[in-house]
């Protein structure tokens, strides 16, 4: 296998999938409120958080099943599910499967616009997969370690959102 066809590939796939993880948003305090009163923002934050973790999971299994299940779209809409799709096809057509050995995501920061409209997000991905060409493992694995800004829109007037579109940080 060409080395460098196969990390073309992942990076693909990988930029396509985006990230996602991070831990709950916390509590908010002020002056006006009680303790326990949550932030506005804060049920957003988490939902933001949710569909990162979501469509880091779709990713997995898109890398190694080379297929966009139809349930894709509660996490994944516009241009990042057209990169996932077009990722998948490539590595089905090239005869190349990734599997997702270990691996760990990070919410590195969330912005949720002033229109709560749309959300942008930092992640990082890292951790290890193992490639397969025609059905045979590749001996070694290929450490990830991947930066990405995530576009994200909100559906509607509800609290959920979908990642819009990835761009992988150099």
């Amino acid at each position: 296998m060409k080395t460098g066809t196969l990390v073309g590939c992942l990076a693909v796939a990988l930029a396509a999938g985006g990230c996602g993880g991070g831990s709950a948003t916390p509590m908010a305090t002020n002056a006006s409120t009680s303790r326990t009163a949550r932030d506005p923002t804060a049920e957003l934050n988490a939902a933001v958080r949710d569909t990162l973790q979501k469509n880091y999971e779709l990713s997995g299994y898109v890398l190694w099943h080379n297929s966009v299940p139809a349930s894709a779209q509660q996490s994944t809409r516009g241009p990042a599910l057209a990169g996932l799709k077009a990722s998948a096809a490539q590595r089905r057509k090239s005869g190349i499967r990734i599997k997702p050995v270990g691996g760990r995501l990070t919410v590195v920061s969330v912005s949720i616009d002033p229109s709560f409209t749309k959300a942008t997000a930092v992640t990082l991905a890292s951790g290890h997969v193992r490639p397969y060409e025609g059905g045979k493992a590749e001996p070694k694995t290929i450490a990830v370690h991947e930066r990405a800004r995530v576009l994200l829109r909100r559906l509607g007037g509800s609290k959920k959102f979908v990642v819009w579109q990835v761009t992988v940080l150099k």
